[in-house]
């Protein structure tokens, strides 16, 4: 299974052009099963979610949490697998923008996997809250877990290891900004056994370079056989 977490800055290049045409063949180009997208503005652009589904042939799954004035904002995911079940969570705080986290149980051949797609805040206090309400929502994912998106941590944080003390595997990719070339780690798959990352990585194509202000982070995926 591949997945893929991409901040996509409302589809506005470093050219500074609106262009979601630009930013669906990105999508195309990563090839996955799973795509988190963050700063996706939603009814202003037409039907921007039919374009992304058309370009890809996965189901879009709605996490956006307000309306921004032009349009809903925030989350949405792409996916090929079945959706058995699906939940917004509002992890906003008093005076900052709102955030959320999706929640999806998929059907990976007859395997249940919980998802969970998030941007967090940019302050730190707001995101150890974030990150401790998020881990009240994966306790009961006993058969594996995945979270991904952007997560605004610029360097190692007590908050991923606070991730990594309850099973969760991570390998950190640069992906920001795309230019000149990438120094941070903001965007960040993260997999809980039986799921294991077997490789990440950036997506860096030319498209991808110009598409956004973050490249996109792509791992496959594999599960633990039983004992």
């Amino acid at each position: 299974m591949r997945v893929a977490t991409y901040n996509v800055h409302d589809c506005v290049g470093q050219d500074g052009r609106f262009d979601p045409a630009r930013t669906a063949h990105v999508l195309t180009e990563l090839n996955a099963d799973l795509i988190a997208l963050q700063e996706v503005t939603l009814d202003s652009a037409g039907d921007l979610v039919g374009r992304f589904e058309r370009a890809t042939a996965l189901r879009a799954i709605d996490g956006t949490l307000f309306e921004r004035g032009v349009g809903r904002y925030g989350n949405l995911l792409l996916t090929r697998h079945s959706v058995l079940a699906s939940r917004l969570h509002d992890i906003s705080l008093p005076g900052r923008e709102r955030r959320g986290v999706v929640e999806m149980l998929l059907d990976i051949d007859d395997h249940p996997l919980k998802v969970f797609a998030t941007h967090l805040g940019l302050k730190g206090a707001e995101r150890r809250a974030q990150i401790k309400r998020i881990s009240t929502l994966v306790e009961d994912a006993v058969d594996g877990a995945l979270l991904l998106g952007d997560f605004n941590i610029w360097g190692w944080s007590l908050l991923l290891r606070h991730m990594t003390d309850v099973g969760f595997q991570h390998i950190p990719v640069r992906s920001f900004p795309t230019r000149p070339y990438p120094l941070i780690s903001l965007d960040r798959i993260l997999a809980r056994s039986p799921v294991v990352l077997s490789r990440c990585w950036r997506h860096e194509s030319p498209t991808a370079r110009l598409a956004s202000d973050h490249f996109p982070v792509i791992a496959d995926l594999g599960f633990k056989s039983a004992p």
